[in-house]
């Protein structure tokens, strides 16, 4: 019943205010891209908890926000003991130089493939492994960096088979990236018509 009174109100404003009734679509329009960009950041995750090599996610401090089961499993750790931490604590000491390096070429935009690293497990011992890195990007900025980790002891699959999965990653950061812009650029005009229409307001009561 509240739904249909709305309907009706919505539709009085529309017939009588074309400025009025282009904030209302704009609103729609900006409610929609926020749903789509809902599923789009659900469709990226899903990808990474996904992956049968191991993902992670840090910020631009380093830290790690984000850590799929295979990344756990590979090195023994429980979540809680990965999660906000530094990736330098998982690393082999004569390898951060070149983990360094490759995270500052990430918070400048770059994508690095085959990178090889060795890490820490959790019982002391360390392995080597295949690392990808991507930014992660929002509103334009990179705000983080994304690494798929592949254990080379069990490497028994195909290079072209991890390309594709790299490309995919690639290709949902950007969609994601895309939504992001277009919402952005909603929000700027509802906030200008949010002006237009105080001023049409305030001159009408005049």
């Amino acid at each position: 019943m509240q739904m249909d009174i709305k309907k009706q109100l919505d539709k009085q404003v529309s017939s009588h205010d074309p400025m009025k009734s282009k904030y209302l679509n704009l609103k729609r329009a900006m409610s929609k891209k926020m749903r789509e960009l809902e599923d789009v950041k659900k469709e990226f995750f899903y990808f990474l908890e996904h992956q049968r090599d191991g993902a992670i996610i840090v910020d631009l401090a380093g830290r790690i926000t984000f850590s799929n089961k295979a990344s756990l499993n590979m090195c023994g750790y429980e979540k809680d003991e990965v999660m906000g931490r530094h990736f330098r604590m998982f690393m082999s000491l004569d390898d951060l130089a070149e983990g360094f390096k490759l995270f500052y070429n990430v918070l400048k935009g770059e994508y690095s493939t085959f990178n090889m690293f060795r890490i820490r497990n959790k019982d002391g011992t360390t392995r080597i492994v295949e690392v990808n890195a991507s930014p992660l990007h929002q509103f334009g900025k990179v705000v983080g960096g994304v690494a798929i980790i592949r254990d080379i002891s069990a490497r028994n699959e195909k290079q072209e088979g991890n390309k594709e999965r790299i490309e995919k990653f690639v290709k949902l950061d950007k969609d994601a990236e895309q939504w992001k812009h277009e919402v952005a650029d909603l929000h700027e005009e509802v906030d200008n018509l949010r002006c237009e229409l105080g001023k049409e307001k305030k001159y009408g009561t005049e």
